[in-house]
Parts: structure tokens; sequence; C-alpha cells
């Protein structure tokens, strides 16, 4: 599948959490063509869920990749312009309101994986029940850890936690950040927004997220996060790779 030895198979779950009265988050599972995404509006009702669904019905008109290179520009060049748009829009409404979202999304093509990300919505690898994490966050606090003024556990608590650096739509330059690499048989790509990696920790995430059955690992992982107060929308992909 998409030029590749490798077959890919998703699942995504999508819930408000117990917290929000709308939900903000939205993902896309493009199976078909090897595209799925996941994102994380800011801004407040028909601000961030806007954000968020103008970002999921662009990529979803992503057309099937005739290469590895042209599939990551298209993508990218969409993402520019829904910034535009976003950015428009939101200057248009309010110059004190925001109308934004964070965004990771995956591209496979030929058994290999690009990442394309703007925001604290992340990417994680789990092969061989060794999780890695793939992105890394434009947030306050992931700079603060940067520059070595707090330690990574304390940014888990920080208050400024949920700051953002970046987002499609806060600016009218966007700076998207790119990773790439080999995806092996038995490997899962886990996109997650802050609603999960905010509740749960990266070894939680290791756990369910491997759980032998697809659909089993995506219902662990909701119910963990509603069970633990759900104080923000979730949203996740999980996707398995098979020879």
């Amino acid at each position: 599948m998409y030029g590749g030895q490798l077959s890919f198979r998703s699942i995504g779950r999508t819930h408000t959490g117990k917290v929000r009265p709308h939900n903000e988050d939205a993902f896309l599972e493009r199976t078909d063509i090897g595209l799925w995404v996941v994102a994380d509006g800011m801004g407040g009702h028909r601000a961030g869920d806007v954000a968020s669904a103008m970002i999921i019905d662009r990529l979803a008109a992503v057309k099937p990749p005739v290469d590895g290179r042209s599939f990551l520009r298209e993508v990218r060049e969409d993402l520019y312009r829904v910034n535009d748009d976003l950015y428009t829009q939101g200057s248009a409404q309010s110059q004190a309101r925001t109308m934004g979202s964070t965004v990771v999304a995956v591209l496979i093509y030929q058994d290999f994986y690009a990442c394309l990300w703007v925001g604290d919505s992340r990417l994680y690898r789990l092969r061989r029940n060794q999780l890695s994490r793939l992105t890394r966050d434009h947030s306050f606090v992931q700079q603060l850890v940067d520059a070595g003024e707090i330690s990574a556990a304390d940014a888990s608590h920080h208050p400024m936690r949920n700051v953002v650096t970046r987002a499609l739509g806060a600016h009218a330059h966007l700076d998207v950040d790119t990773c790439h690499g080999p995806i092996e048989a038995g490997d899962r790509l886990i996109l997650a927004t802050d609603g999960v990696t905010g509740v749960c920790s990266d070894t939680e995430i290791a756990l369910m997220a491997g759980m032998p059955d697809l659909t089993e690992a995506a219902e662990r992982i909701e119910a963990t996060c509603l069970e633990r107060g759900a104080p923000d929308n979730l949203s996740f992909v999980i996707i398995e790779a098979e020879a």
C-alpha cells in the first residue's frame, strides 16, 4: 500500500471531555492514501471548532500521491493556506480573539513516514514496546525545559503548560516543523492532542497503545482520560503497520 511492502490500518477517537462545553478537536483518517491528522482548535466555540474543521476539510480533499516529495509539499501548502484563511478571518472578527488550531499530520509513502506539526499535539512511535516521542512541543513550558529552567517532570504540572507558542491562524507567518523516518512491520504511530498527553504519561500511553487489539487500545486510552476527569477535549489516532 502507498507503494511499499506494508499495509496500514488505524483507529481514531475524539471526545468533548468532562469540563469543556464544546469539542474543538477534530481528526482525519485517510487510510486510503496514507494521511492521518489530529487538530486541537483554540479560541472558543465557533472559533476553535471552526479552525480545526477547516484543517480537516482541506486535508480531506488531498488527492492520492504520485510520490512522497509532492505528497509532503501538498500537505504543507494546504496548511499554509489554512493559516492564511484563519488569520484573515480571525483578524476580521476581533483583534483580541485568536481563531487557531494546533495540528499534527502523518503521511506514509513507500514505508516511510513524514510528520508535519504546529503546536503541542504530538506524534509518538511505539516499536517493540518502546515508545519514542517524535515531535517536540511548540509550547511555553517546552521552552523553559530547553532553557534548563524547569525539568520535564515539572512541565507537566506547570500553570502555563497549555500555552502554545505556535498555532495555525495565530500569526500571518506560519512555521511548520517536520520529521521523517522508516516504518517497520508492527510499528504503531500515535497522534494525540494535549487532552490525552496532559492526563496520561508517556509510559501509560505506551502500555495502552501497545495492547494487542487496536480497538481495545483506543477504548482504554479514551476511558482512562475520562476516568481522570478529562479537563480538556481529547483526540487521538493510532496507526498500525502490518507486513
